[in-house]
């Protein structure tokens, strides 16, 4: 499992692209920006899942229970799914939102520490993590 994260628009996904050498055949590339994590169902080797902060978003928008604990299961699920077969791979992409201003409402600041939480856990169950800004990257672990 591989996890990248960085800033917004900063080139992530061209980067995966290019470093992974993905191919559309085997490649499903799943943008999380307007759905959540559960429907995901992977039906090709590699599994791109693209914007994770909003699917964290997403989940307390719908005040779902205890959302670390859900994505907990859910990266598992995949990791599990990932280590079946050697050819699948599961990679993440999620944008960095825990810098700069501690926003002053009370949702974007359990957005931004809830997506912190699950980036921990997802980064500790990642082989490798890697921090693009500008289209550039640097290897944090792996």
């Amino acid at each position: 499992m591989y996890f990248i994260t960085g800033g917004s628009f900063n080139g992530k996904g061209k980067w995966v692209r290019k470093h992974f050498r993905l191919k559309r055949s085997d490649t499903e590339w799943v943008r999380l920006f307007t759905e959540g994590l559960e429907e995901v169902h992977p039906s090709k080797p590699v599994l791109v899942l693209e914007g994770l902060e909003y699917a964290v978003r997403f989940a307390l928008q719908r005040g779902d229970g205890d959302i670390r604990e859900e994505f907990f299961h859910r990266i598992e699920e995949l990791k599990k799914w990932e280590e079946e077969h050697p050819e699948r791979k599961v990679i993440w992409i999620g944008s960095e939102i825990g810098k700069g201003i501690v926003p002053v409402d009370r949702i974007s600041r359990e957005w931004r520490d809830v997506t912190g939480w699950v980036y921990q856990d997802l980064a500790e169950r990642s082989h490798n993590v890697w921090l693009v800004w500008y289209g550039m990257a640097t290897s944090i672990k792996g």
